[in-house]
């Protein structure tokens, strides 16, 4: 038997600054690519391996199936043998669907709309008594587990409420064999009783049989509980005879047998709230309905009425309403000139809701929504927009139905409510009764096995109605991970960018045994990444260098782990690693009793003109502290209208900063027309220097001209792009140079003006230190274009479009105009930069130079706060906030605060304890 083919085979790739490499990837291995950033380690993994996998497998399917697919270009190589259908997790999250949560993304939703289906029971809210549909069968099953003996009286209940003839109706029941009554607990015979004292009753409770529990009589029991729910309707009473005792109910409808209430009988659309059927009706399934948030009507409440604290009154349109709210405190005997937040509870709601002689707040707004046929009224109602709990579902999402069915006493929105880790613990504790059998069991298991993987890549601490669009590009891939997995695919080529990323130290082991059991599926594993635990624990490498862009696109080394020196890389990063002078001060931001989300009362206190890191495990309150507490509290004092910052008592230390900056996660500008140039703004410094040019100035051009963005001096033909595009429907759209401008991206005319020997076209195929030489006597670009080289993005080309920027190479981009910002605000008052997470994607010796960079902030006087992971980073800081202990309600803490050497010192820490390994204390 021929053996199947061990490797996959890449010959001559040639993708973006690939430099015709030829590589072999193991099949059914783990796989790392590293180097540093821009090296082309995207280049491989995702725009040629996957890429070509999803390309093939794509074009094995009929035309019809392929139209509703992305469409691959094929990368430039030689040949390429033996891949696999090929799927990409990326380090991004693209979903905006507030729908769409951890459940729904995982199926873990899916799985527990089926287990809430089969094994979930109804309790009726009005009796707390179990809801369930009757058949003959179990009617006769609990008849039969009585005492033997017991004298039995069955009864069926005819509805006469709509009767018009009652006497024709009782003589029809005689006619029909059923000839007794059963009133007050008596028997009472219809052939001897007075019709007219019956006529009033809007029921006739008519004896089907009186019965005897004992064995030689169920086939007696059965044929009378079958004909007791045939007369009345699928509902029937069964009375002990001679007891006055109340009578046992049993039903066919879905309904409670005490007090008749109907409910919908489980199905999996009654659990989901993207469904009609179990969506709750007044808040369509969102769990909140909108309103408005009166946070940010009133964003400082430190600030008096007189001072302005309704935000919204503070325009030139609504100024009579200030006036109005001015004179109605006073006459109330409201004081204008006392903060907001020290008033009287009844005189803040005297200004919300109104009173005697004022409308209030509330009443304003309300008016509003009466004129949003008005463009600038729902604009203005947008910003103060707000959104509460639904009063009807309490946030839970669902129908009431739903929320009346429970498994084990859980309603399955508390099992949405809880963390993942809080979920797993409940559902391996949960003991199923043997005879919903092994179908439920299975789906039991399917939701711990999610579950489980969700914990062992570090994502424990959220919850399972969690927004996706509220997750990092880290988290969401790692959930696309655990999707993976549940899905038990094999053979398959699994391509991940980073998986590490906004990843604690403590949990890159778990992360490590996840990806093994992804290969150990049976499955081709390729990971782009730098963590030192997950080079080391993978099977085999391919490192891409030695440096980034036009200088790198080889490959370094290609084998065993085994054979990989990481130790030479670390080195010559850590020659890098220089600490440098650090500056001192005396100033601190200090921020007390924090407590937004899970920060617990928290006091920190920040020293300025310092580099400060804030470390923790993943949901441990980092990005709560600086964003939504520090960031936020500052743009709300700069009067940005709805802005609500989190939860805390005083901050001080801000107001000796000119500004407040934050650089996320976010994605720069993927446009075609986007590149380093513009994101920097030195585009329009280069553009005056054309227009400026004798040639310019004969031929009548300005700098609008010189622009590929705006008609006028730009090719028409491509519109500026320098090529065209084929479509080619059932392929990949064809990118052909454009044959007008010959992918100059300018008319002639404007081509035809030089610059010191060079043309606009020219200044786009420089590098950036090219550029820095040449543009030397234009001190207005090169402190635009200076921040690139420091970042170490020097060989980047002018025209290079953002879109082919690697991960690392896009994060120094952003962090070059925040330096460059920096440098700017260096003649007035200090800035304070946040910044999160800026080693994403960066190889060692891109984190050496990202210190570099962001210490000559601190040179010129600013302060810098930062978010990080990465302990070769954290170690070289100069102060270290350490949040946790763990995640979620176990986090929100201060664990240690101090040099790095002194959180490694702190036993409590865990960010101390990885500290300790690197800096040997």
């Amino acid at each position: 038997m021929k053996r199947a083919p061990e490797h996959i085979a890449l010959r001559g790739v040639r993708t973006h600054n690939l430099k015709n490499v030829d590589c072999d990837i193991p099949h059914r291995q783990l796989t790392v690519v590293t180097g540093v950033s821009g090296s082309g380690k995207s280049s491989l993994a995702f725009d040629t391996l996957y890429a070509e996998g999803q390309r093939r497998y794509t074009e094995s399917l009929s035309t019809y199936a392929r139209q509703f697919l992305q469409r691959m270009e094929k990368p430039p190589l030689d040949a390429v043998h033996n891949i696999q259908p090929a799927v990409a997790l990326r380090q991004k999250n693209e979903v905006s669907n507030a729908r769409s949560t951890v459940g729904t993304v995982t199926e873990i939703d899916d799985h527990l709309q089926l287990l809430f289906t089969h094994a979930g029971q109804t309790i009726c809210p009005n009796c707390e008594l179990l809801v369930s549909r009757d058949t003959v069968a179990s009617v006769v099953n609990t008849l039969n587990a009585l005492e033997d003996g017991a004298r039995l009286v069955i009864v069926a209940t005819v509805d006469a409420t709509l009767a018009e003839h009652r006497a024709s109706m009782l003589k029809h029941l005689v006619q029909e064999g059923y000839a007794r009554l059963y009133l007050d607990g008596e028997t009472v015979d219809l052939r001897e009783a007075d019709f007219d004292r019956l006529l009033d009753r809007s029921d006739f409770p008519v004896v089907i049989d009186r019965v005897i529990v004992r064995e030689d009589a169920q086939m007696r029991i059965s044929e009378a509980v079958e004909a007791g729910l045939a007369l009345g309707k699928g509902r029937i009473l069964i009375y002990r005879a001679g007891e006055a005792s109340a009578p046992m109910v049993f039903d066919q409808a879905f309904r409670c047998n005490t007090c008749s209430t109907n409910f919908v009988e489980p199905q999996p659309a009654l659990f989901s709230f993207n469904s009609s059927l179990g969506a709750c009706p007044e808040c369509t399934g969102f769990g909140k309905t909108m309103g408005v948030d009166f946070k940010k009507v009133i964003p400082n409440p430190s600030l008096t009425i007189e001072g302005g604290v309704i935000a919204c009154f503070q325009t030139p349109k609504y100024v009579r309403q200030q006036a109005a709210l001015v004179k109605a405190c006073m006459t109330a005997g409201i004081a204008i000139d006392v903060p907001f937040a020290k008033l009287a509870a009844e005189h803040q709601k005297f200004v919300r809701f109104g009173g005697k002689g004022y409308k209030g707040l509330s009443k304003f707004f309300d008016e509003l929504k009466a004129k949003t046929f008005k463009t600038d009224v729902r604009i203005f109602l947008a910003r103060y927009r707000g959104y509460d709990l639904c009063p009807s579902c309490e946030g839970s999402r669902l129908h009431p139905d739903a929320r009346n069915v429970r498994v084990a006493g859980m309603l399955i929105s508390d099992v949405w409510g809880m963390r993942i880790e809080q979920a797993l613990a409940a559902f391996g504790d949960l003991r199923l009764p043997e005879h919903l059998g092994k179908r439920v069991q299975t789906l039991l298991d399917e939701i711990l096995y999610r579950l489980n993987y969700l914990v062992e890549v570090g994502l424990g601490y959220l919850t399972i109605e969690r927004q996706s669009r509220t997750l990092s590009g880290g988290e969401m891939q790692r959930i696309h991970l655990t999707s993976s997995l549940g899905r038990a695919l094999t053979d398959t080529l699994y391509v991940l960018d980073e998986p590490t990323a906004g990843l604690h130290a403590r949990d890159s082991q778990r992360l490590l045994e996840v990806l093994r059991g992804l290969r150990d599926l049976g499955n081709t594993v390729v990971v782009v990444e730098h963590d030192p635990e997950i080079i080391l624990g993978a099977d085999y490498i391919l490192e891409l260098g030695p440096l980034g862009g036009e200088h790198g696109g080889e490959l370094m080394y290609s084998g065993p782990v085994g054979g990989f020196d990481l130790g030479r890389a670390t080195e010559m990063a850590a020659d890098l690693l220089d600490e440098g002078a650090k500056p001192t001060s005396d100033k601190w931001i200090r921020i007390f009793g924090a407590s937004e989300h899970n920060l617990d009362n928290l006091d920190v206190a920040i020293p300025h003109n310092r580099m400060s890191v804030v470390t923790g495990v993943s949901g441990s309150g980092k990005s709560t502290l600086l964003e939504e507490v520090l960031y936020n509290s500052w743009r709300r004092s700069q009067g940005h209208g709805g802005i609500a910052s989190g939860s805390f008592e005083r901050l001080e230390g801000l107001e000796d900063f000119d500004h407040v900056v934050l650089m996320d996660q976010g994605a720069i500008g993927r446009s075609s027309r986007s590149n380093a140039l513009s994101y920097t703004k030195g585009y329009d410094d280069i553009r005056k220097v054309f227009s400026q040019t004798r040639e310019a100035q004969l031929t009548g051009l300005t700098m609008g001209d010189f622009s590929f963005n705006t008609p006028g001096g730009r090719c028409e033909s491509c519109e500026g792009t320098g090529y065209n595009v084929v479509e080619m429907h059932f392929m990949a759209d064809i990118e052909v140079v454009c044959e007008q401008c010959d992918g100059h991206r300018f008319t002639r005319k404007v081509l035809a003006v030089q610059y010191r020997g060079k043309n606009i076209s020219d200044v786009f195929a420089m590098t950036v230190d090219e550029a820095v030489d040449f543009f030397a006597s234009t001190p207005a670009l090169i402190r635009k274009l200076a921040p690139l080289q420091e970042v170490g993005l020097g060989y980047l080309r002018l025209g290079q479009t953002t879109s082919t920027l690697s991960g690392g190479e896009a994060q120094r981009l952003k962090l070059a105009t925040y330096i460059a910002e920096g440098r700017k605000s260096s003649e007035s008052r200090p800035v304070l930069f946040i910044f999160d997470e800026p080693t994403v994607g960066l190889h060692l010796r891109d984190v050496a130079v990202l210190l570099g960079a962001l210490r000559k902030l601190l040179e010129i006087g600013h302060t810098v706060i930062v978010i990080e992971h990465n302990t070769d980073f954290i170690a070289r800081c100069d102060y270290v906030l350490d949040l946790g202990p763990g995640a979620g309600p176990y986090g929100g803490k201060l664990v240690a605060c101090g040099t790095p050497a002194e959180v490694a010192a702190c036993p409590e820490s865990i960010t101390g304890h990885y500290l300790r390994d690197l800096i040997g204390e």
